[in-house]
C-alpha cells in the first residue's frame, strides 16, 4: 500500500512525500515523490497514530463491562470500542478497566490480535486504591490494602496490565507498590490527598507518573506547592494531561507546558464512554450525570466525571487556542507513551521499520482516515460516526 499527501508528519518535521507499507510495516518514507500508485490525500495532514494511555470508554462503548453482561456481549463491546477509539485518531489504547473480569475479556481480546481498530498495547487500572478528594471531592474511604488482591488483578490480566493507578499516601501502599513493580507494571500516583514532600516520596518508592494532572489531586499552594507542583518539579515523573480546556483551564496547561519538559509529558482522553453522547441527563456509573453544553461530563454534585473529547480534541485545543506547534503536540500524544512503556521500536513516528500506524485529519482536526498496522480500520467517507445508540437508551433519563 502506498499513500501520498503535501503534509506527512515525520520526526524531522512536515513533509510531502509517499508512504509504502508492507506487512503493517513502514517500509519507505520518500519525500518529495509522488509514486503514481499512491492513494491520494492532497493537502490533508497525515500523523502518527495517537497512543491513549488512559481511556474508559468511548461513543457508547465500555470495555470495563459495568453492566455484567455475558461474556460474549462484553467482547464485543470491547471490539466495537476499538473501532470507535480509530474513528477519533487512536491506534494504540491501554483501556481503563480494574474488576478481575473485565481484565481477563479485555486480554482476552488482546490476544486475539486483530486488526479492526485501534490495537490493545496493554490494560491501565486506575484504582482501586484511591483516595478521592480535589475540587467537589467526597470522600468515599479505599478498599483495604491486599497484595493478593493486587496478585489476582496480574493473574486475570495474564501479562497485559502495564500501568496501575494508586494513591501513594494510603496506608500500606508501598507494599502494593512494590509488588506491581517486581511484575515490570508502571505505577502512577492518582486520586491522591497528599502534600509535596508525601508525593516526592510516592516517586521515590517507584511511582513514576502523575496521573492526569491537576485533577482529583492537592493544588498548588505558596507555602506548599501540593501534588501538582510535586508532578512538575519532578524530573523523573511522565505527567499525564487531559487537554480539553475543562479538566485543565488552558492557562494552567500553558503553566504545564512552561514548566514541565515536554518529553515527559503526556496527553491523553480519560474518556468515558459517554465520550460524544448528546447534551442531557443520563443514569450512569450508580449515579445521575449531566452533559453540558460545553462539554463537561458532570455528576449530581457537580464534579468532573471523565472527559467528553478524545485525544486529538485536546491536540486541536493546544494548537488553536495556545498556539502549541502541532509537532510538539505529536510528540507527547503520540511519541512519549510510545517511550515510556517501551513501544518506540514501532510505534509512535512515521518512519521505516515502524507499524503502518497513522491518520488523516483535515484542517480542523476531524479523522478521515485511520491506518492500523497498515489496515484501513476507520473510513470517514464509508463509517461515518461511530456511535453505540443502544448505550444512550439504555441510560437516558
Amino acid at each position: 500500500m502506498k499513500i501520498y499527501s503535501e503534509r506527512i508528519y515525520v520526526p524531522e518535521g512536515e513533509v510531502r512525500g509517499t508512504i509504502t507499507v508492507a506487512d503493517g510495516k513502514i517500509i519507505a518514507v520518500e519525500k518529495d515523490i509522488k509514486d503514481k500508485d499512491a492513494v491520494d490525500y492532497g493537502s490533508l495532514r497525515i500523523i502518527p497514530g495517537i497512543f491513549d494511555t488512559h481511556n474508559h470508554g468511548t461513543c457508547g462503548f465500555d470495555p470495563a463491562n459495568r453492566n455484567d453482561a455475558a461474556k460474549d456481549i462484553a467482547k464485543e463491546q470491547i471490539r466495537g470500542y476499538l473501532k470507535a477509539l480509530a474513528s477519533q485518531g487512536v491506534t494504540s489504547i491501554f483501556p481503563t478497566v480494574m474488576k478481575c473480569e473485565s481484565l481477563k475479556n479485555v486480554a482476552e481480546i488482546a490476544e486475539e490480535n486483530e486488526v479492526t481498530g485501534a490495537e490493545i498495547l496493554g490494560i491501565h487500572s486506575e484504582g482501586p486504591w484511591l483516595n478521592r478528594v480535589g475540587e467537589k471531592g467526597v470522600r468515599t474511604g479505599w478498599p483495604e490494602i491486599s497484595v493478593e488482591k493486587a496478585k489476582e488483578m496480574v493473574e486475570a490480566a495474564n501479562g497485559w496490565l502495564k500501568l496501575v493507578a494508586i494513591a501513594p499516601e494510603i496506608p500500606g501502599a508501598y507494599d502494593v507498590i512494590e509488588y506491581f513493580l517486581s511484575q515490570g507494571i508502571t505505577v502512577a500516583a492518582a486520586h491522591s490527598d497528599n502534600n509535596y514532600q508525601q508525593a516526592m516520596d510516592g516517586y521515590s518508592h517507584g511511582v513514576s507518573v502523575a496521573t492526569h494532572l491537576g485533577n482529583v489531586m492537592t493544588d498548588i499552594h505558596h507555602r506548599d506547592v501540593g501534588g501538582i507542583g510535586a508532578g512538575l518539579l519532578n524530573d523523573s515523573v511522565m505527567c499525564e494531561m487531559i487537554c480539553d480546556g475543562m479538566h485543565n483551564c488552558n492557562e494552567m496547561l500553558q503553566i504545564y507546558l512552561k514548566v514541565k519538559d515536554h518529553d515527559m509529558l503526556e496527553m491523553i482522553s480519560d474518556c468515558s464512554a459517554l465520550s460524544g453522547a448528546p447534551v442531557g441527563e443520563y443514569r450512569t456509573f450508580g449515579m445521575d450525570v449531566h452533559i453540558t453544553n460545553e462539554g463537561f461530563v458532570l455528576t449530581d454534585t457537580g464534579r468532573i466525571l471523565g472527559s467528553s473529547q478524545p485525544v486529538i480534541y485536546g491536540i486541536k485545543n493546544l494548537v488553536t487556542n495556545l498556539n502549541v506547534p502541532l509537532e510538539e503536540c505529536l510528540k507527547m500524544a503520540c511519541v512519549n507513551p510510545s517511550r515510556k512503556y517501551g513501544f518506540l521500536d514501532r510505534k509512535g513516528t512515521i518512519e521505516t521499520g515502524k507499524d503502518g500506524d497513522f491518520v488523516v485529519i483535515d484542517d480542523d482536526f476531524n479523522v478521515v482516515h485511520t491506518y492500523s498496522r497498515g489496515v484501513s480500520v476507520y473510513d470517514q467517507s464509508k463509517d461515518g460516526k461511530i456511535f453505540n445508540e443502544a448505550y444512550i437508551d439504555s441510560i437516558r433519563k
